[in-house]
């Protein structure tokens, strides 16, 4: 109406208003165009709530339908033909919550399949041909919730599976019927997972889960078990719910729930069970619901403490979890409902009980306590009175869960009588032993090291003359173990003697020789010979610098009482050796294990000389050389 009045309209304004009309007619146009195509529906697939939710079940599709509208929050696209998922697929649907992508025949999922997909919550991929977990298709899921694997032929659960969606609560991975193989961190970085089905994997063994550290549910049934061990729920103190039927479970080991503090429902139903240890429920404090029906029980002493937890955990209902298959006289009967009178019971019976044991401080140690049965519990009593039990917490002492007590390492304090008590329905029997803890020995024997380095210089033509400059240094010493047994101290003070030397004379370096510097027989050097050479290798290099700058010193001072040229001298550093292996006289006196000495051209003694080679080892010694040669030679 509105329009044709201003159609009608007379006047020079006209034109004008016919433009206007026109302009807003097109918009509608646009908008009413872009309105349908962003709600339109896919050939073959029915769409609902402004093509929010669409649904393409059972059309035989090949591929994904490319008309999707941007819209689309729920996408069902079961029971199709669909093979292959290619990059990019969903790159326009962001608002999609839930993907249903199963009973296909997905055999590959290409990498970036899932782009464009931040709000995803729930994708489902059950029932499809897939022969490994797409984890490289995962990457950009920041909020998926839950994931749908089961029923696909993989064989491999590989490490870090599932790291690229922590975000993840909820994992079904039940009936993979080809899975041979699931590393141990197949489940790292899903700290947030809350529900993991494994059910029906034909697993042997319970997979490591300490990674689900949130973990509430865990349904394991339909497996080949057979026996449930301690740790095996190792991590899981908030685990809720656990299921475990028909995994043909015959042996629950002692202490094997201990790790499920806040377990409130146990299904150990149909499965091949014929008595449980004894106080096996006793840490798991929040129980209330515990299926146990369709198990052989042989109703004998070993079930009468379950019959007691039955009337106190259930008092209303005792018939409600299992009967006894055997003994013949109470096949049919309740658990809940048997009592003493119906056994002659014993008390338990201590096949290996612990011995005496002596043990040094800082050791590990063992205290065995073995029964006849593993229906028994085992508990310690230390010698301050205290009662350990499987998962009691100490740092350094722990019941493992065959009855042993373990120390990692044993202090002072442990020494005393310890008390290994086991208990039965009839009783308890105790044995005890005795740990006796010795003190370390910490005494530590010690060598040393000292260099002492020994300069001659020749002067061709005239009496032997020597002008010597003495250093008086300390070289600190590396204590070392020696089987002597003696103590040597920090620092041993050596003396450096240095001659004038020509400085213009050609040098030359001869073969070095080695002596040893500990006792006949000892092997201990190696453990520390490379730290050795590093702190010796420093106070050489320090030792050298102070020998240069004495030179320097010398040469300068000396240069003009020079007169005649002064042949060329000899470098010598030998390694001092204990005074049990030298001579007063000088020489390497008898020490027999000694290398033959390299030999060295004939050398004449300085008669200033002679009085110092009966001084002893610790004294510098001067030669006096007829060659050519000037030779720095060290040995360590």
């Amino acid at each position: 109406m509105r329009i044709a009045t201003l159609t009608c309209l007379p006047g020079p304004s006209s034109p004008f208003l016919f433009a206007l009309l026109y302009s807003l007619l097109a918009l509608v146009v646009l908008v009413t165009s872009s309105s349908s195509s962003s709600s339109s529906c896919p050939g073959r697939c029915t769409c609902s709530n402004q093509a929010s939710r669409v649904i393409c079940t059972r059309q035989s599709l090949d591929d994904v339908p490319d008309s999707i509208s941007v819209n689309t929050r729920y996408l069902n696209l079961q029971e199709n033909a669909i093979q292959v998922i290619k990059s990019d697929t969903f790159k326009h649907l962001r608002h999609l919550e839930i993907l249903q992508l199963s009973k296909n025949q997905i055999r590959q999922i290409e990498v970036g399949a899932f782009n464009g997909l931040p709000n995803l919550n729930t994708l489902e991929l059950f029932d499809n041909h897939l022969t490994l977990v797409p984890s490289h298709a995962f990457e950009y899921l920041s909020k998926l919730r839950e994931l749908w694997l089961r029923n696909n032929p993989i064989e491999t659960l590989p490490g870090y599976a599932f790291h690229r969606v922590p975000s993840l609560r909820r994992l079904d991975l039940g009936e993979l019927k080809k899975l041979d193989f699931i590393s141990d961190a197949a489940f790292v970085g899903l700290f947030n997972l809350r529900y993991l089905n494994l059910g029906m994997c034909g697993l042997k063994d319970i997979p490591k889960l300490t990674a689900l550290v949130r973990l509430e549910e865990l349904e394991l049934s339909g497996n080949r078990l057979e026996i449930i061990r301690p740790g095996s729920f190792q991590g899981l103190v908030l685990l809720r719910k656990l299921w475990l039927m028909h995994s043909q479970v015959s042996v629950i080991e002692r202490n094997a729930f201990d790790d499920l503090k806040n377990l409130e429902e146990l299904n150990l139903s149909h499965n091949s069970l014929h008595s449980l240890p004894h106080d096996l429920f006793t840490p798991l404090h929040k129980l209330e619901r515990v299926h146990l029906n369709h198990n052989p029980w042989v109703c004998n002493c070993d079930v009468l403490w379950l019959s007691w937890w039955l009337k106190e955990t259930v008092p209303s209902n005792t018939t409600c979890c299992a009967r006894c298959h055997a003994p013949p006289f109470l096949k049919g009967k309740y658990i809940g409902e048997l009592d003493q009178s119906h056994f002659t019971c014993y008390a338990p019976v201590i096949v290996e009980p612990p011995t005496d044991l002596n043990v040094t401080e800082g050791m590990a140690a063992e205290l065995k306590c073995r029964t006849s049965t593993s229906t028994t519990s085992v508990n310690w009593i230390t010698p301050n009175g205290t009662l350990m039990t499987h998962g009691s917490y100490r740092v350094r002492i722990s019941v493992l869960h065959d009855g042993t007590l373990n120390f990692t390492n044993v202090t002072l304090r442990d020494t005393g009588q310890y008390t290994c008590m086991v208990t039965n329905a009839a009783g308890n029997t105790t044995a005890t032993a005795v740990l006796n803890v010795t003190a370390a020995d910490v005494s530590v024997n010690y060598t040393y090291f000292t260099t002492v380095t020994v300069e001659s210089v020749e002067t061709p033509g005239e009496e032997e003359s020597a002008l010597v400059a003495i250093n008086e240094t300390f070289i600190r010493v590396l204590p070392v173990p020696t089987p002597s047994g003696h103590l040597w101290p920090d620092s041993i003070p050596t003396t450096v003697s240095s001659l004038s030397i020509d400085w213009s004379s050609p040098r030359a370096t001869r073969p070095t020789f080695t002596v040893p510097i500990t006792e006949p027989g000892f092997s201990g050097l190696d453990d520390v010979i490379k730290t050795t050479k590093i702190i010796i290798g420093c106070f050489v290099a320090i030792t050298f610098m102070a020998a240069v700058m004495l030179v320097v010193f010398y040469k300068l001072r000396k240069q003009h009482q020079l007169h005649k040229h002064h042949g060329p001298a000899r470098a010598i550093e030998i390694i001092n050796v204990e005074d049990d292996g030298i001579g007063v006289g000088g020489g390497l006196g008898t020490c027999g294990t000694l290398p033959t000495p390299v030999p060295l051209p004939q050398l004449s003694l300085h008669s200033s000389l002679k009085g110092l080679m009966a001084k002893g080892q610790n004294e510098p010694l001067l030669f006096k050389s007829g060659s050519k040669e000037n030779v720095q030679e060290t040995q360590i």
